[in-house]
């Protein structure tokens, strides 16, 4: 079981922790996690040229197409995504509005430059993967059951994974105000056990 977690949290947020919580958890129900800070990659802004319609996948070359590689060479992914547009910065929003363009309904890669005959038809491309998606929550409950934007994130994601094998079996609201710079015991569970489910473990 190969799983990559990609944290788009900025610096020891709380959505950053329960990633590694969630991270931790896997690797000790038996995964191999490939952890990926999204500040350390270069993606570029979608630029609204349309070529991915044609079925090539995206044309701009940035290191989105590596990490759709490790994505589609893993079996279940974590994303850690903080709350909404205008708080994520332009490198997470460009992700989720371009991840989409490198995969076919059936799960195949789709790289720029490169046509079905050039990328293997990889057994772990073409089956569905699973994913937990982390959010925040700017409200503190019981206001944030209210108020919360989180739940916008975790649609939208739904939506860009609806046309490929992406399958999002869970997911986590956190607030991104720290109490002694420590998880409430409550999220640090949840995360911990979405961990072990998306390792395939009850």
């Amino acid at each position: 079981m190969r799983i990559v977690a990609i944290d788009a949290g900025r610096g020891h947020c709380n959505v950053s922790r329960s990633v590694e919580v969630a991270a931790r958890s896997a690797e000790l129900a038996g995964a191999s996690v490939q952890r990926v800070k999204l500040k350390d990659l270069h993606i570029k802004t979608c630029t609204g040229c349309k070529l991915c319609l044609t079925g090539d996948g995206c044309k701009i070359h940035d290191d989105l197409s590596y990490l759709s590689e490790l994505i589609a060479q893993s079996d279940g992914v974590i994303f850690g995504i903080p709350e909404s547009r205008n708080r994520r910065g332009a490198q997470c929003n460009s992700m989720i509005d371009r991840l989409a363009t490198y995969f076919s309904g059936n799960g195949q890669m789709k790289l720029p430059g490169f046509g079905d005959d050039h990328i293997a038809q990889e057994p772990t491309a073409r089956a569905t993967k699973r994913a937990i998606i982390i959010t925040a929550n700017h409200y503190s409950l019981p206001i944030g059951a209210f108020f919360s934007r989180s739940r916008g994130t975790i649609g939208e994601l739904r939506s860009v994974f609806s046309g490929t094998k992406i399958s999002p079996i869970g997911a986590l609201e956190v607030t991104d105000k720290l109490k002694d710079g420590r998880l409430t015991d409550d999220v640090r569970d949840k995360a911990y056990s979405l961990g072990r489910i998306l390792a395939g473990k009850c």
